[in-house]
């Protein structure tokens, strides 16, 4: 447990919800070792995956996705279509040397997939 007082993030506007999370990919299995709340994974397809969110938010306002990889390689994240109705949001996994193709991810101790959303949750804006 930290030894520090953390509080709350300010933000501009109302009701900004801030949620992260990360996951182990495990090549052509369901991801693994889910860190973070509100939140469940799944293996929709090679290299795509779908998190629901355990709530629905008013609006999507920003969306992050990074990749760590216990080896250098050419994959990167990217965030695709979020569906507030279905509490969705897709995170793709690229292979960035050529053709840009979505690619599986090997099971490693160190390989996962993070990401940042910020929603306004706020009935106006």
């Amino acid at each position: 447990m930290a030894e520090r007082k953390f509080d709350f993030m300010e933000t501009i506007g109302r009701k900004k919800r801030c949620l992260a999370g990360s996951f182990a990919p495990d090549t052509a299995n369901a991801p693994t070792t889910v860190r973070g709340s509100g939140f469940s994974v799944v293996r929709t397809s090679a290299g795509l995956f779908t998190i629901t969110f355990a709530n629905t938010y008013g609006e999507l306002v920003s969306a992050t996705s990074t990749l760590q990889l216990a080896a250098t390689d050419n994959f990167m994240a990217q965030v695709g279509s979020y569906v507030a109705a279905d509490r969705t949001l897709e995170i793709r996994v690229i292979d960035d040397a050529g053709a840009g193709q979505v690619q599986d991810v090997a099971a490693n101790a160190n390989n996962r997939v993070n990401f940042v959303c910020v929603f306004n949750d706020a009935l106006t804006v």
